[in-house]
Protein backbone atom coordinates (compact mmCIF):
# COMPACT_ATOMS: atom_id res chain seq x y z
CA UNK A 1 0.00 0.00 0.00
CA UNK A 2 1.31 3.42 -0.94
CA UNK A 3 2.01 5.80 1.92
CA UNK A 4 3.04 9.45 1.90
CA UNK A 5 6.54 8.53 3.10
CA UNK A 6 6.98 5.94 0.35
CA UNK A 7 5.62 8.38 -2.22
CA UNK A 8 8.11 11.03 -1.17
CA UNK A 9 11.10 8.68 -1.35
CA UNK A 10 9.92 7.42 -4.74
CA UNK A 11 10.05 11.00 -6.00
CA UNK A 12 13.51 11.55 -4.54
CA UNK A 13 14.82 8.38 -6.16
CA UNK A 14 13.12 9.27 -9.45
CA UNK A 15 14.72 12.72 -9.43
CA UNK A 16 18.22 11.38 -8.76
CA UNK A 17 17.77 8.72 -11.42
CA UNK A 18 16.63 11.36 -13.92
CA UNK A 19 19.65 13.58 -13.19
CA UNK A 20 21.92 10.54 -13.57
CA UNK A 21 20.39 9.72 -16.96
CA UNK A 22 20.93 13.32 -18.07
CA UNK A 23 24.59 13.09 -17.07
CA UNK A 24 24.96 9.82 -18.97
CA UNK A 25 23.84 11.49 -22.19
CA UNK A 26 26.78 13.91 -21.93
CA UNK A 27 29.42 11.83 -20.15
CA UNK A 28 29.98 8.61 -22.07
CA UNK A 29 32.94 6.31 -21.50
CA UNK A 30 35.17 8.31 -23.85
CA UNK A 31 34.50 11.60 -22.05
CA UNK A 32 34.93 9.89 -18.68
CA UNK A 33 38.20 8.24 -19.75
CA UNK A 34 39.87 11.29 -21.30
CA UNK A 35 38.34 14.22 -19.36
CA UNK A 36 36.48 13.36 -16.14
CA UNK A 37 38.93 10.83 -14.69
CA UNK A 38 42.13 12.85 -15.47
CA UNK A 39 40.53 16.03 -14.15
CA UNK A 40 39.38 14.29 -10.95
CA UNK A 41 42.81 12.74 -10.43
CA UNK A 42 44.52 16.11 -10.96
CA UNK A 43 42.18 17.82 -8.52
CA UNK A 44 42.76 15.19 -5.83
CA UNK A 45 46.53 15.48 -6.32
CA UNK A 46 46.52 19.27 -5.95
CA UNK A 47 44.08 19.11 -3.04
CA UNK A 48 46.37 16.77 -1.12
CA UNK A 49 49.31 19.04 -1.93
CA UNK A 50 47.43 21.93 -0.23
CA UNK A 51 47.66 20.00 3.05
CA UNK A 52 51.45 19.65 2.65
CA UNK A 53 52.20 23.24 1.59
CA UNK A 54 50.05 26.34 1.17
CA UNK A 55 49.88 27.49 -2.49
CA UNK A 56 51.84 30.67 -3.12
CA UNK A 57 49.00 32.30 -5.06
CA UNK A 58 46.96 32.52 -1.84
CA UNK A 59 49.18 35.42 -0.76
CA UNK A 60 47.40 37.56 -3.37
CA UNK A 61 43.86 36.59 -2.28
CA UNK A 62 42.55 38.46 0.79
CA UNK A 63 40.20 37.01 3.39
CA UNK A 64 37.35 39.09 1.96
CA UNK A 65 37.43 36.84 -1.12
CA UNK A 66 36.40 34.00 1.19
CA UNK A 67 33.36 36.01 2.25
CA UNK A 68 32.43 36.54 -1.40
CA UNK A 69 32.64 32.79 -2.07
CA UNK A 70 30.38 32.08 0.92
CA UNK A 71 27.80 34.67 -0.16
CA UNK A 72 27.64 33.36 -3.74
CA UNK A 73 27.41 29.75 -2.52
CA UNK A 74 24.70 30.55 0.04
CA UNK A 75 22.69 32.52 -2.52
CA UNK A 76 22.75 29.77 -5.15
CA UNK A 77 20.10 27.09 -5.39
CA UNK A 78 16.59 26.93 -4.01
CA UNK A 79 14.41 24.95 -1.61
CA UNK A 80 12.63 22.28 -3.64
CA UNK A 81 9.13 21.11 -2.77
CA UNK A 82 8.57 17.74 -4.47
CA UNK A 83 5.08 18.22 -5.84
CA UNK A 84 3.80 17.54 -9.35
CA UNK A 85 1.03 18.96 -11.48
CA UNK A 86 -1.02 15.76 -11.23
CA UNK A 87 -1.11 16.11 -7.45
CA UNK A 88 -4.00 18.53 -7.78
CA UNK A 89 -6.18 15.50 -8.58
CA UNK A 90 -5.33 13.63 -5.39
CA UNK A 91 -2.93 15.24 -2.92
CA UNK A 92 -4.74 18.56 -2.76
CA UNK A 93 -7.77 16.66 -1.49
CA UNK A 94 -5.66 15.12 1.28
CA UNK A 95 -4.34 18.02 3.31
CA UNK A 96 -2.44 15.76 5.71
CA UNK A 97 -0.51 14.15 2.84
CA UNK A 98 0.24 17.52 1.26
CA UNK A 99 1.48 18.92 4.55
CA UNK A 100 3.78 15.94 5.11
CA UNK A 101 5.18 16.17 1.57
CA UNK A 102 6.10 19.80 2.23
CA UNK A 103 7.67 18.98 5.61
CA UNK A 104 9.64 16.07 4.13
CA UNK A 105 10.84 18.36 1.33
CA UNK A 106 12.05 20.94 3.83
CA UNK A 107 13.92 18.29 5.82
CA UNK A 108 15.44 16.95 2.61
CA UNK A 109 16.51 20.48 1.62
CA UNK A 110 18.26 21.01 4.97
CA UNK A 111 20.06 17.66 4.70
CA UNK A 112 21.05 18.32 1.08
CA UNK A 113 22.38 21.77 1.99
CA UNK A 114 24.32 20.20 4.84
CA UNK A 115 26.02 17.78 2.45
CA UNK A 116 27.00 20.40 -0.13
CA UNK A 117 28.14 22.79 2.63
CA UNK A 118 30.35 20.11 4.13
CA UNK A 119 31.76 19.43 0.67
CA UNK A 120 32.61 23.11 0.13
CA UNK A 121 34.20 23.58 3.57
CA UNK A 122 36.15 20.33 3.17
CA UNK A 123 37.67 21.71 -0.03
CA UNK A 124 38.45 25.04 1.65
CA UNK A 125 39.68 23.46 4.92
CA UNK A 126 43.43 23.33 4.12
CA UNK A 127 43.36 26.95 2.95
CA UNK A 128 41.44 28.09 6.03
CA UNK A 129 43.58 26.18 8.54
CA UNK A 130 47.05 26.65 7.06
CA UNK A 131 46.83 30.09 5.45
CA UNK A 132 44.05 32.21 6.95
CA UNK A 133 44.71 31.14 10.54
CA UNK A 134 41.40 29.47 11.36
CA UNK A 135 41.30 26.92 14.15
CA UNK A 136 39.48 23.62 13.73
CA UNK A 137 36.58 24.79 15.90
CA UNK A 138 36.39 28.01 13.85
CA UNK A 139 36.02 25.95 10.66
CA UNK A 140 33.21 23.97 12.30
CA UNK A 141 31.40 27.18 13.29
CA UNK A 142 31.95 28.61 9.82
CA UNK A 143 30.26 25.48 8.43
CA UNK A 144 27.31 26.09 10.74
CA UNK A 145 27.14 29.72 9.56
CA UNK A 146 27.09 28.74 5.88
CA UNK A 147 24.50 26.01 6.47
CA UNK A 148 22.10 28.28 8.37
CA UNK A 149 22.60 31.10 5.89
CA UNK A 150 22.01 28.91 2.83
CA UNK A 151 18.73 27.56 4.22
CA UNK A 152 17.55 31.01 5.32
CA UNK A 153 18.30 32.49 1.90
CA UNK A 154 16.61 29.62 0.05
CA UNK A 155 13.42 30.05 2.06
CA UNK A 156 13.58 33.84 2.05
CA UNK A 157 13.91 34.02 -1.74
CA UNK A 158 10.77 31.94 -2.15
CA UNK A 159 8.78 34.21 0.15
CA UNK A 160 10.06 37.28 -1.70
CA UNK A 161 9.07 35.79 -5.08
CA UNK A 162 5.56 35.20 -3.76
CA UNK A 163 5.25 38.71 -2.34
CA UNK A 164 6.87 40.81 -5.08
CA UNK A 165 6.88 40.72 -8.87
CA UNK A 166 8.94 42.26 -11.66
CA UNK A 167 11.53 44.90 -10.85
CA UNK A 168 10.28 45.30 -7.27
CA UNK A 169 11.25 41.69 -6.59
CA UNK A 170 14.67 42.20 -8.16
CA UNK A 171 15.36 45.34 -6.16
CA UNK A 172 14.38 43.66 -2.88
CA UNK A 173 16.59 40.67 -3.68
CA UNK A 174 19.48 42.96 -4.59
CA UNK A 175 19.20 44.85 -1.29
CA UNK A 176 19.06 41.58 0.65
CA UNK A 177 22.08 40.27 -1.28
CA UNK A 178 24.11 43.35 -0.32
CA UNK A 179 23.00 43.13 3.33
CA UNK A 180 23.99 39.45 3.43
CA UNK A 181 27.39 40.32 1.95
CA UNK A 182 28.03 42.80 4.77
CA UNK A 183 26.70 40.32 7.35
CA UNK A 184 28.98 37.49 6.18
CA UNK A 185 32.03 39.75 6.11
CA UNK A 186 31.39 40.94 9.66
CA UNK A 187 30.58 37.42 10.88
CA UNK A 188 33.88 36.04 9.59
CA UNK A 189 35.72 38.90 11.29
CA UNK A 190 33.84 38.24 14.56
CA UNK A 191 34.61 34.54 14.35
CA UNK A 192 38.34 35.31 14.31
CA UNK A 193 38.26 38.02 16.98
CA UNK A 194 35.13 38.28 19.15
CA UNK A 195 33.60 34.81 19.24
CA UNK A 196 30.93 35.78 21.78
CA UNK A 197 29.19 38.14 19.35
CA UNK A 198 29.54 35.52 16.63
CA UNK A 199 27.70 32.94 18.75
CA UNK A 200 24.96 35.49 19.42
CA UNK A 201 24.55 36.11 15.69
CA UNK A 202 24.34 32.33 15.14
CA UNK A 203 21.51 32.15 17.69
CA UNK A 204 19.64 34.94 15.89
CA UNK A 205 20.18 33.20 12.55
CA UNK A 206 18.88 29.92 13.98
CA UNK A 207 15.73 31.66 15.27
CA UNK A 208 15.18 33.24 11.84
CA UNK A 209 15.58 29.84 10.16
CA UNK A 210 13.06 28.27 12.55
CA UNK A 211 10.51 30.99 11.80
CA UNK A 212 11.06 30.68 8.04
CA UNK A 213 10.67 26.88 8.15
CA UNK A 214 7.46 27.19 10.16
CA UNK A 215 6.07 29.89 7.87
CA UNK A 216 6.95 27.91 4.74
CA UNK A 217 5.39 24.70 6.09
CA UNK A 218 2.14 26.51 6.91
CA UNK A 219 1.93 28.56 3.72
CA UNK A 220 -1.24 27.88 1.70
CA UNK A 221 -2.45 28.58 -1.82
CA UNK A 222 0.90 28.35 -3.62
CA UNK A 223 0.61 24.85 -5.07
CA UNK A 224 1.07 25.89 -8.70
CA UNK A 225 4.05 28.11 -7.84
CA UNK A 226 5.69 25.12 -6.13
CA UNK A 227 4.99 22.94 -9.16
CA UNK A 228 6.55 25.47 -11.55
CA UNK A 229 9.61 25.90 -9.31
CA UNK A 230 10.06 22.14 -8.99
CA UNK A 231 9.87 21.62 -12.76
CA UNK A 232 12.45 24.35 -13.31
CA UNK A 233 14.82 22.84 -10.73
CA UNK A 234 14.36 19.31 -12.09
CA UNK A 235 15.05 20.32 -15.70
CA UNK A 236 17.86 22.80 -14.98
CA UNK A 237 20.69 20.41 -15.85
CA UNK A 238 18.94 19.06 -18.95
CA UNK A 239 18.19 22.60 -20.13
CA UNK A 240 21.81 23.65 -19.66
CA UNK A 241 23.07 20.71 -21.69
CA UNK A 242 20.53 21.26 -24.47
CA UNK A 243 21.50 24.92 -24.77
CA UNK A 244 25.19 24.07 -24.97
CA UNK A 245 24.40 21.47 -27.62
CA UNK A 246 22.84 24.20 -29.78
CA UNK A 247 19.20 23.26 -29.12
CA UNK A 248 16.79 26.16 -28.75
CA UNK A 249 14.98 26.05 -25.41
CA UNK A 250 12.10 28.45 -25.05
CA UNK A 251 11.88 30.07 -21.63
CA UNK A 252 8.78 31.29 -19.81
CA UNK A 253 8.60 35.06 -19.49
CA UNK A 254 7.03 37.50 -17.12
CA UNK A 255 4.02 38.89 -18.96
CA UNK A 256 3.89 42.65 -19.48
CA UNK A 257 1.44 44.64 -21.59
CA UNK A 258 4.11 47.09 -22.66
CA UNK A 259 7.86 46.49 -22.51
CA UNK A 260 9.90 48.49 -20.04
CA UNK A 261 12.36 49.66 -22.73
CA UNK A 262 11.77 50.54 -26.41
CA UNK A 263 8.01 50.76 -25.90
CA UNK A 264 7.46 52.45 -29.28
CA UNK A 265 9.99 50.17 -31.02
CA UNK A 266 11.87 53.06 -32.60
CA UNK A 267 14.73 52.32 -34.97
CA UNK A 268 18.12 52.32 -33.27
CA UNK A 269 20.23 52.71 -36.42
CA UNK A 270 19.56 55.11 -39.26
CA UNK A 271 21.47 52.96 -41.73
CA UNK A 272 19.38 49.93 -42.60
CA UNK A 273 21.18 46.73 -43.54
CA UNK A 274 21.13 43.10 -42.39
CA UNK A 275 23.89 43.66 -39.82
CA UNK A 276 22.14 46.58 -38.12
CA UNK A 277 18.84 44.74 -38.31
CA UNK A 278 20.25 41.74 -36.46
CA UNK A 279 22.00 43.93 -33.88
CA UNK A 280 18.84 45.96 -33.27
CA UNK A 281 16.80 42.78 -32.88
CA UNK A 282 19.31 41.39 -30.38
CA UNK A 283 19.48 44.59 -28.31
CA UNK A 284 15.70 44.95 -28.06
CA UNK A 285 15.22 41.26 -27.38
CA UNK A 286 17.69 41.22 -24.49
CA UNK A 287 16.84 44.59 -22.94
CA UNK A 288 13.18 43.50 -22.82
CA UNK A 289 14.20 40.19 -21.23
CA UNK A 290 14.14 40.81 -17.49
CA UNK A 291 15.85 37.51 -16.65
CA UNK A 292 18.85 38.25 -18.87
CA UNK A 293 19.10 41.84 -17.65
CA UNK A 294 19.02 40.59 -14.06
CA UNK A 295 21.75 38.04 -14.78
CA UNK A 296 23.85 40.72 -16.49
CA UNK A 297 23.54 43.01 -13.48
CA UNK A 298 24.41 40.17 -11.11
CA UNK A 299 27.50 39.45 -13.19
CA UNK A 300 28.58 43.09 -12.99
CA UNK A 301 27.78 43.19 -9.26
CA UNK A 302 29.89 40.12 -8.48
CA UNK A 303 32.74 41.59 -10.56
CA UNK A 304 32.53 44.85 -8.61
CA UNK A 305 32.61 42.90 -5.34
CA UNK A 306 35.73 41.03 -6.45
CA UNK A 307 37.47 44.26 -7.50
CA UNK A 308 36.67 45.83 -4.12
CA UNK A 309 37.98 42.92 -2.01
CA UNK A 310 41.25 42.49 -3.93
CA UNK A 311 44.19 44.90 -3.50
CA UNK A 312 44.16 48.01 -5.77
CA UNK A 313 47.28 46.81 -7.62
CA UNK A 314 45.17 44.12 -9.30
CA UNK A 315 42.36 46.48 -10.33
CA UNK A 316 42.96 46.76 -14.08
CA UNK A 317 44.01 43.11 -14.37
CA UNK A 318 40.71 42.08 -12.79
CA UNK A 319 38.92 44.54 -15.07
CA UNK A 320 40.39 42.77 -18.12
CA UNK A 321 39.44 39.30 -16.80
CA UNK A 322 35.87 40.32 -15.95
CA UNK A 323 35.50 42.16 -19.27
CA UNK A 324 36.20 38.89 -21.06
CA UNK A 325 33.69 37.10 -18.81
CA UNK A 326 30.98 39.72 -19.46
CA UNK A 327 31.58 39.51 -23.21
CA UNK A 328 31.24 35.72 -23.08
CA UNK A 329 27.97 36.02 -21.13
CA UNK A 330 26.67 38.43 -23.77
CA UNK A 331 27.75 35.92 -26.42
CA UNK A 332 25.41 33.40 -24.76
CA UNK A 333 22.61 35.97 -25.03
CA UNK A 334 23.40 36.36 -28.72
CA UNK A 335 23.23 32.59 -29.24
CA UNK A 336 19.76 32.56 -27.73
CA UNK A 337 18.60 35.30 -30.10
CA UNK A 338 20.12 33.89 -33.27
CA UNK A 339 18.62 30.43 -32.56
CA UNK A 340 15.13 31.77 -31.99
CA UNK A 341 12.68 30.06 -34.40
CA UNK A 342 11.47 33.42 -35.72
CA UNK A 343 15.01 34.61 -36.51
CA UNK A 344 15.78 31.27 -38.18
CA UNK A 345 12.95 31.87 -40.67
CA UNK A 346 15.18 34.36 -42.48
CA UNK A 347 18.28 33.58 -44.48
CA UNK A 348 21.28 35.39 -43.01
CA UNK A 349 24.64 35.43 -44.74
CA UNK A 350 27.48 34.07 -42.57
CA UNK A 351 29.48 37.31 -42.88
CA UNK A 352 26.44 39.33 -41.82
CA UNK A 353 25.94 37.14 -38.74
CA UNK A 354 29.61 37.46 -37.74
CA UNK A 355 29.61 41.25 -38.14
CA UNK A 356 26.31 41.56 -36.26
CA UNK A 357 27.57 39.28 -33.49
CA UNK A 358 30.71 41.39 -33.01
CA UNK A 359 28.75 44.64 -32.92
CA UNK A 360 26.03 43.31 -30.59
CA UNK A 361 28.52 41.81 -28.13
CA UNK A 362 30.50 45.06 -28.10
CA UNK A 363 27.46 47.27 -27.48
CA UNK A 364 25.93 45.06 -24.80
CA UNK A 365 29.17 44.42 -22.91
CA UNK A 366 30.40 48.03 -23.02
CA UNK A 367 28.13 49.42 -20.23
CA UNK A 368 29.34 46.78 -17.77
CA UNK A 369 32.96 47.29 -18.79
CA UNK A 370 32.67 51.06 -18.29
CA UNK A 371 31.07 50.57 -14.86
CA UNK A 372 33.92 48.29 -13.82
CA UNK A 373 36.40 50.87 -15.12
CA UNK A 374 34.80 53.53 -12.90
CA UNK A 375 35.04 51.19 -9.88
CA UNK A 376 38.73 50.53 -10.55
CA UNK A 377 39.41 54.25 -10.93
CA UNK A 378 37.60 54.97 -7.65
CA UNK A 379 39.45 52.15 -5.85
CA UNK A 380 42.85 53.35 -7.06
CA UNK A 381 41.95 57.07 -6.59
CA UNK A 382 43.21 57.67 -10.11
CA UNK A 383 40.45 59.61 -11.86
CA UNK A 384 42.85 61.07 -14.42
CA UNK A 385 44.05 57.60 -15.24
CA UNK A 386 40.42 56.50 -15.47
CA UNK A 387 39.67 59.19 -18.05
CA UNK A 388 42.71 58.13 -20.05
CA UNK A 389 41.52 54.51 -19.84
CA UNK A 390 38.08 55.28 -21.35
CA UNK A 391 39.23 55.00 -24.98
CA UNK A 392 41.37 52.00 -23.99
CA UNK A 393 38.28 50.35 -22.47
CA UNK A 394 36.28 50.97 -25.65
CA UNK A 395 39.03 49.62 -27.92
CA UNK A 396 39.65 46.61 -25.67
CA UNK A 397 35.94 45.84 -25.53
CA UNK A 398 35.74 46.02 -29.32
CA UNK A 399 38.78 43.74 -29.66
CA UNK A 400 37.34 41.15 -27.22
CA UNK A 401 33.99 41.17 -29.04
CA UNK A 402 35.73 40.78 -32.37
CA UNK A 403 37.83 37.81 -31.19
CA UNK A 404 34.79 36.07 -29.70
CA UNK A 405 32.76 36.51 -32.90
CA UNK A 406 35.57 35.17 -35.08
CA UNK A 407 36.02 32.07 -32.92
CA UNK A 408 32.29 31.26 -32.84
Amino acid sequence: MITVTRLFFQRIISDWNYQYQVWRTAVDWIVALYIVIPFSAGFIYYYLSWWRAVPGWLDYIPLNALSAIIVIFAWSGTIRIFVEGADQLFLLQRKVWMSRIIKYSLVYAVVYNLVVTLLLLTILAPLLLLHYGFSLISVVWLTVLVLLLKNCIGLGKQLIELRFKGWAKRMVKLIIFLVIGVYVRQSVALLLSRSGLFYLSMLVLLIILSKLLYQRAKLKGIFFEDVAREQTARLRLAKYMLQNAGTYVKRPRFSRKRPLLFRNSNLLFKKRNPVNGLVEMCLKYELRNEKDVEFYLKMVGVSILAILVFPPDYGWLLWFVFSIMISNVVWLFWQEVIKDPFVCLFHWLPESKIAAMSKAIFLMALPGQLILGVVVAAKTHSWLGGLVMVPVIVLTGYYIARKISLKS
